[in-house]
């Protein structure tokens, strides 16, 4: 089987940074940290994995970080035990197959040259239970992926990498800022339980496209979770109708209390927004099932009808809300650090 990857820059990406530049400023009105929250949270009834990032009444944490209370580490284990309920490895759409844990996704997407594979978890031990025996219980071979795509440099979605490179030697792609990150002689952000960090292989930038066979990811760029972390933009079939999904690289602000990059992520989810919204997104997916309520509509799913609609299809307008709230949220916490200094 032959395969075709090529990193060009899509037609769709000049035309919006245009506008976006020549667009005039648009009077925001003077909210305040809880007003802006309130606003992000509008659109939790559909993004519930997401209204955490908007609760203004915790301390924002850096990855890592263990609790230090008495109170906050007893609830820990059962939060954690409640997050890592397993999710059976399923096909999401015709072309789009879940193989992930109950914490962390692994998508896999079938192209007719082969797998792209999104994410590899935390370590081998994982990528060999959930990936490779998932995508085998799914009928997919695993000596079928050809690319691993990582969205981000933090161990979580690439851990599993070296297992899946030993055994399948797909292609790994990052961002050149996270293989630049991941280069660094100390990591900043680490964790005993992640596996190796990859080799540098194919590094992709801002509106570059990824192809293989017939499919085709355009990749942005959008930091504020981390530097480098890429959102995605491809399409998906369900019973032979395509449309068009947007997954968000990096979700949580567990990088601490830091203004200007909690600033940078509200302006790259609203500029993803307007990306997605433009491509026709009506599909949102994320790199943790809790996130994007993957774990709720995968039952949906499996009870649906012919004919009923599909769970995780939510048309253009209600599935692009998810950036409002991220956009407003992440605001809203640079805003409470604003208040705090007056």
């Amino acid at each position: 089987m032959s395969m075709m990857m090529k990193m060009t820059r899509p037609w769709l990406l000049t035309p919006i940074l245009a506008a976006l530049a020549l667009a005039p400023a648009q009077a925001e009105p003077a909210l305040n940290a809880q007003q802006m929250a309130e606003r992000g949270l509008l659109h939790a009834d559909t993004f519930s994995g997401m209204a955490n990032i908007c609760d203004l009444s915790k301390p924002l944490k850096v990855a890592g970080q263990r609790p230090k209370s008495g109170a906050e580490a007893a609830s820990r284990p059962k939060r954690e035990k409640r997050q890592r309920r397993d999710i059976a490895p399923t096909q999401v759409f015709d072309n789009l197959y879940y193989v992930g844990t109950g914490s962390v996704a692994s998508w896999a997407l079938q192209t007719s040259e082969g797998l792209i594979l999104i994410d590899a978890l935390h370590n081998n031990g994982e990528a060999e239970t959930y990936i490779e025996t998932g995508l085998r219980t799914l009928g997919l071979d695993p000596n079928d992926i050809k690319i691993l795509l990582v969205t981000h440099g933090h161990g979580d979605h690439y851990g599993g990498q070296e297992y899946l490179v030993k055994h399948y030697q797909p292609k790994v792609v990052m961002s050149e800022a996270e293989w630049r990150y991941l280069e660094q002689p100390v990591l900043p952000v680490t964790n005993p339980r992640w596996g190796k960090p990859p080799q540098r292989d194919v590094s992709v930038n801002d509106g570059d496209t990824l192809t293989l066979g017939d499919t085709t990811i355009a990749l942005y760029v959008t930091p504020g979770h981390s530097d480098g972390t890429l959102s995605l933009v491809f399409p998906v079939q369900d019973n032979g109708t395509t449309h068009i999904a947007s997954l968000w690289g990096g979700t949580g602000l567990n990088f601490g209390p830091i203004e200007s990059q909690l600033m940078q992520y509200s302006e790259n989810a609203e500029r993803f927004r307007q990306i997605a919204i433009t491509a026709g997104a009506d599909v949102f997916l994320s790199n943790h099932p809790t996130r994007d309520v993957t774990a709720e509509r995968l039952p949906m799913l499996a009870q649906r009808e012919a004919g009923e609609a599909h769970p995780f299809v939510l048309g253009v307008e209600r599935a692009n809300q998810v950036y409002e709230l991220l956009r407003d949220c992440s605001h809203a916490q640079a805003l409470k650090i604003q208040e705090s200094r007056r």
